[in-house]
């Protein structure tokens, strides 16, 4: 029973995934879009449209703990198919996912109303207080004159944060759906891993550094071939990320197994051993035998020889900005016109910036760099506490993901700053429940969990 109610949706959400894919496919006939990034051709893509929003929340309703592998892994897999890796595109299918899940959420509770609950934590609080300074900004940034395309692009990227947090809150709701959520997540990106890996200039990324540390971990709570299988799969994330060719994602990594290393158990410390030796060893396996993973390798040495750009000059300009107004920032979508970039060109700088902090503190002041950490570092205490669970996995991967955004903003944003404490807090074992029971796809009851 628990293999068929794995399957179904995960084939609900492939043939979701391929509908979304069939309008995101560009047509030379009457070119139109349906919404930014996705290209449109008439009437047959709206149809695709709705046939895609519908199958996703069908999906979604069913089984709502599909909403987040399906968000991660459907961007990153579909505009890797369809070779369009363009902001526009990325935020379109980003965009058209979390919408879907948040709508079928809303018809769920509406259907099952007094029967769905939430997961609740201490980080509630701290992310509705996210939430209202978003909105705050915006309308400040409006009331300035910022330009509101620029509102929304910048009010997306902050936006996403308190989103992922509360959508893993409201779908990850028992012991159960984290493992259903885990086990699709992982068969996805395994299978879009293992096709990728000989292709210059594809690497997971995201959803690599999410799967890998917490497989890691799970190896050593566990023996004999699953403990094999585990490590097996975290090698095979590992080296992807080794062939990425993308300095912070090397930092990210590199950050998080030093975490794992400094402040884990002895069991982690030789877990995270073992699967960095598995990794040397699949690379040169890689290396002998496949063409590809070669002509990936040696992508690597170029990455190493860049320079950093104009990120310095860049982040420079954003910090003037906020000196202007170091309380509340220059509001949602502010920017700077006409500025000469070193290495670069003259153009507008603003509202994003490669410095992750750099683009709060332009944006949103310091008071917005206190109510972003503030449940980010909550859940990280939590979570660091623990030294062998699988929220001392996320937690180490917060550490890796707060140094890499000194570095680089990703074109979805930094979603798993909101991901990452719910799962530290939906997972830790200090977790009792309380409250009603609620439904389970399967027909069982659990209880809705409250974090302490």
């Amino acid at each position: 029973m628990r293999t068929v109610t794995l399957l179904l949706p995960s084939t609900a959400a492939g043939a979701g995934l391929l509908a979304a894919t069939a309008v995101l496919l560009p047509h030379d006939a009457y070119p139109s879009e349906i919404i930014p990034g996705m290209p449109a051709s008439g009437p047959r893509d709206l149809g695709l449209l709705a046939i895609a929003m519908i199958g996703c929340c069908v999906v979604f309703i069913g089984w709502p703990w599909t909403v987040l592998p399906t968000a991660i892994v459907g961007v990153l897999g579909v505009t890797a198919v369809l070779g369009d890796n363009s902001v526009r595109s990325v935020l379109g299918l980003h965009g058209f996912l979390l919408a879907a899940g948040c709508v079928s959420l809303v018809i769920r509770r509406l259907v099952l109303a007094g029967a769905e609950k939430r997961s609740r934590t201490v980080a509630d609080l701290p992310m509705v207080m996210v939430v209202v300074l978003i909105a705050a900004a915006a309308g400040y940034g409006l009331l300035l004159g910022n330009a509101p395309l620029q509102v929304l692009i910048a009010g997306y990227h902050f936006a996403v944060i308190p989103v992922y947090y509360f959508l893993a809150t409201h779908t990850l709701t028992s012991p159960d759906r984290i493992r259903s959520a885990g086990v699709l997540f992982v068969t996805l990106s395994a299978v879009l891993t293992v096709a990728s890996m000989a292709v210059p200039g594809r690497h997971g990324g995201a959803w690599a550094l999410i799967a890998a540390f917490p497989l890691l971990v799970l190896s050593c709570r566990t023996n004999g071939w699953r403990r094999v299988g585990l490590t097996a799969l975290a090698a095979l994330y590992l080296a992807d990320l080794v062939l990425a060719s993308y300095r912070t994602i090397w930092l990210l990594a590199g950050v998080t197994l030093l975490v794992l290393f400094a402040c884990g158990s002895g069991a982690v410390r030789r877990a995270a051993g073992g699967a960095v030796a598995a990794t040397v060893l699949l690379l040169a396996a890689a290396l002998a035998f496949s063409e590809g993973v070669r002509e990936r390798s040696s992508e690597v040495f170029s990455a190493l020889g860049q320079g950093a750009g104009y990120r310095l000059p860049e982040a420079l300009v954003g910090i003037d900005t906020f000196l202007s107004n170091p309380l509340v920032g220059a509001g949602l979508g502010q920017s700077t016109p006409d500025v000469y970039l070193s290495d670069f060109k003259v153009t507008e700088v603003g509202p994003l910036y490669h410095v992750f902090y750099v683009m709060i503190l332009a944006n949103l002041g310091l008071a917005g760099m206190v109510a972003l950490l503030w449940p980010i570092l909550t859940a990280l205490r939590h979570g660091l506490a623990e030294r062998d669970g699988m929220a001392f996995a996320f937690a180490a991967l917060i550490c890796g993901f707060l140094v890499a955004v000194l570095f680089a903003g990703p074109a979805t944003g930094h979603w798993a700053l909101g991901l990452l404490p719910a799962l530290v807090l939906l997972t830790k074992r200090s977790t009792t429940t309380t409250g009603p029971a609620s439904r389970t796809e399967a027909g069982n009851t659990a209880t809705p969990q409250e974090v302490r």
